[in-house]
């Protein structure tokens, strides 16, 4: 029944987010929408507007797919619109650059978390989108997976937590070849001034089809919590 579903999650291609696109939009009931595949290209992105354009309010909205900065500026409208009801937004391996995404955050005053997930930035990218999401005061959870930094970003998170008191977890995983050699007073190494280190584990565990190898979590007198997983690279065998 289109008029019961309040979450819906949909294309494997781009072929077939334009063939759903028109019988989503009958969907009036949706709060929230997960739209792509890792294939999907800016092919999809006229028909993912024209999905967002048909939300009266969305509360979560994931893309997935090889959009870039080019097939962006519709859906960017869309979620502008929408900015008052968007709480959730997740990005997972788009290659929309850091300019292109500050922008959209600068809109989303109410927004509660962000999880970005493939999304090549690099530090210099990550600074820079750091800048638009301190503005925003109700982020609440930040989701950062390969996204290409390395440890010296630790320090601007650390920076982000101080200026969005709001903002209790903030979770950034990166390749384990990227991290220094550490003492035993880690937060000192990594010049993370106003955190400790609370829990150091090592292990194993999948994820986006890396393998976390070391888990270390940071706090603040706030109680802010940094979360830092080092990455081995994934399997192709």
């Amino acid at each position: 029944n289109k008029n019961s579903l309040t979450y819906l999650e949909v294309g494997t291609s781009d072929e077939d987010v334009a063939t759903l696109a028109p019988c989503i939009q009958e969907c009036t009931r949706l709060t929230g929408i997960g739209v792509g595949h890792r294939s999907l290209t800016n092919k999809s992105a006229p028909a993912i507007a024209s999905i967002l354009s048909g939300l009266h309010q969305s509360n979560e909205f994931s893309l997935t797919g090889q959009i870039d900065d080019h097939g962006f500026p519709a859906i960017a409208m869309e979620l502008t619109r929408i900015s008052a009801s968007l709480l959730f937004l997740n990005f997972y391996w788009t290659k929309l650059s850091s300019n292109v995404l500050s922008s959209l955050m600068s809109s989303l005053d109410h927004l509660r978390d962000f999880q970005l997930v493939g999304n090549k930035l690099g530090d210099k990218g990550l600074r820079e989108l750091l800048g638009a999401l301190r503005k925003l005061k109700s982020l609440q959870g930040l989701g950062l997976f390969d996204i290409g930094v390395t440890w010296r970003s630790l320090q601007d998170l650390e920076r982000l937590l101080q200026d969005v008191p709001n903002l209790q977890l903030c979770y950034v995983a990166m390749e384990k070849s990227s991290f220094p050699a550490v003492g035993e007073d880690i937060a000192k190494t990594l010049n993370l001034s106003s955190m400790k280190c609370v829990q150091k584990v090592s292990g194993e565990a999948n994820s986006y089809g890396h393998t976390v190898t070391f888990e270390m979590n940071f706090v603040n007198s706030c109680s802010q919590l940094l979360t830092v997983h080092l990455l081995s690279p994934p399997s192709h065998s």
